[in-house]
């Protein structure tokens, strides 16, 4: 069984050409024209193309919270602290969209939350995905491999 897990969000391929359009736009504002402005969109372009999620060592008991640029991973690694139990739960992530006339529509999507607890209310999310079972399956072999119990508080 797999004891190394990474977890990254996922930038879709539009936002993600956009920004690399951006940094290049920058990238050349800086060597040939303006070095503030350039070094503003370079900022801002950093800053939406970085990634962030969790890497989990299973087999050394290890842990980090990562950030990844085009795939070049950056953290700290940390020892993983005795976990209690790993829950996964249903939440809802919101998002609003207004029109030019003041109106405001507002959409939710259903998401899955695989966390890991310890010290009794302290806890480790590990991953957020609208696939019930792949959250469900990768918790599952996740307690399975730590040896703790697997709460499912999807049920109502």
């Amino acid at each position: 069984m797999e004891k190394n897990f990474i977890f990254i969000e996922s930038i879709s391929i539009y936002k993600k050409v956009f920004l690399s359009v951006i940094l290049a736009l920058s990238m050349f504002m800086i060597l040939f024209d303006g070095l503030f402005y350039g070094l503003i969109l370079l900022g801002i372009s950093l800053r939406f193309l970085m990634q962030n999620g969790v890497e989990l060592d299973l087999a050394d008991m290890k842990f980090r919270k990562l950030n990844s640029w085009y795939g070049i991973k950056f953290g700290k690694w940390q020892t993983l602290p005795k976990i209690e139990y790993v829950s996964i739960f249903e939440t809802k992530k919101g998002s609003r969209l207004r029109a030019s006339g003041g109106s405001a529509a507002h959409f939710s999507t259903v998401i899955f939350k695989l966390n890991l607890f310890y010290s009794k209310n302290k806890h480790l999310t590990l991953l957020s995905s609208e696939d019930k079972n792949k959250v469900f399956t990768i918790g599952d072999n996740i307690s399975k491999i730590l040896d703790v119990k697997f709460h499912n508080a999807t049920k109502k």
